[in-house]
């Protein structure tokens, strides 16, 4: 745990130092509530611990050297559910990092005394357990079918624990017709659509972790007028996508997919659930990382996911990816960064 830790924060302080953008720490507000605050399950330690050796100090060394050219932009990750910590490990100098998903936080906790029903942290806690392990959430247990729902605001909550990561504040968000995401208002009645941290990494950079819930298939986007006017004038940041289900490539989320390509992204870092292969190449340069020689079992048969088979098998070269990335699969992991043409 030790030595994981300081690795990671020599990491983080040498990509700094060399783009001269590190923050003065104390020039940040005390600490409002912390991440940790809340934290009940006995095995967090060891979980965080199993975690940074299996994916953050791993991811934080492969992006210093293969995505330099994407750090201190903000990010936009879509399809996230509560995974932040994915997002920091490989954008340590991100100064805002969006992510995207329909769940929705428990707004009327913020700010209160944590309390969990019955079983919920067992649950939140056997969730963690699996993603130290594996790197990604099961939709149906972030939904709570067959158990008791987890809290979504804690699971934000521990994932910030789990990048090593302060909350010096919490706010709920609202978004405008207009597309803007701001602190919510006073308006009575007025239904908050996000969480705003703003968090101290643990080596003193600052950065805003804003969690929205948009339904992002076609339906919800042509329902939301703010949230699709939101995802207009954010889609120039880093578009990030992983363990996404392949949504981005069925039909009825094919609104999103035109709006991410018809103005590209600048940069995309995706595994192979994300944009289908045919807009990846139109749009972008892309460089390949890992290993894909075949689908994960449950799209075997699905046209969009094959279609990165031949992808892998006929690009020039592929760099390697020392950690494990989206879904398990035998074909390994598979990063895809594309640079806008």
């Amino acid at each position: 745990m030790l030595f994981t830790v300081s690795r990671l924060r020599i990491t983080l302080f040498a990509i700094a130092v060399s783009l001269g953008t590190r923050a003065d720490p104390s020039n940040l507000p005390a600490p409002s509530s912390t991440a940790t605050d809340a934290v009940h399950c006995s095995s967090f330690g060891s979980l965080q611990s199993r975690h940074e050796k299996r994916f953050s100090v791993p991811m934080n060394d492969w992006s210093r050297a293969n995505l330099a050219d994407l750090q201190g932009r903000p990010v936009l990750y879509l399809f996230s559910g509560p995974d932040i910590v994915t997002a920091l490990s490989l954008f340590p100098l991100a100064p805002h990092i969006t992510l995207v998903a329909d769940q929705s936080p428990e707004y009327g906790d913020i700010g209160q005394p944590d309390e969990a029903a019955p079983g919920a942290v067992d649950r939140e806690c056997k969730m963690l357990s699996f993603f130290a392990q594996l790197g990604y959430y099961r939709t149906h247990d972030l939904n709570g079918v067959s158990g008791v729902k987890p809290r979504f605001l804690q699971l934000l909550r521990y994932s910030i624990a789990f990048g090593g990561g302060t909350v010096l504040s919490t706010t709920t968000l609202e978004i405008s017709d207009a597309g803007s995401a701001e602190p919510s208002s006073s308006h009575v009645g007025q239904t908050p659509r996000g969480v705003r941290f703003t968090v101290r990494r643990h080596d003193g950079h600052p950065v805003t972790i804003d969690y929205l819930a948009i339904d992002l298939s076609n339906r919800g986007l042509r329902a939301d007028v703010g949230g699709s006017q939101f995802l207009q004038h954010n889609h120039g940041d880093v578009l990030f996508l992983k363990s996404a289900s392949h949504l981005l490539q069925r039909k009825s989320f094919s609104v999103l997919a035109g709006m991410l390509t018809t103005t590209a992204a600048p940069f995309v870092v995706q595994d192979e659930t994300g944009l289908p292969v045919d807009l990846l190449v139109k749009n972008y340069a892309l460089t390949l990382y890992g290993h894909y020689t075949a689908p994960q079992s449950i799209w075997a048969h699905d046209g969009a996911a094959k279609a990165f088979i031949d992808l892998y098998a006929s690009h020039e070269s592929m760099g390697s990816l020392p950690y494990v990335y989206g879904y398990e699969k035998r074909a390994g992991s598979a990063v895809i960064v594309g640079r806008r043409l």
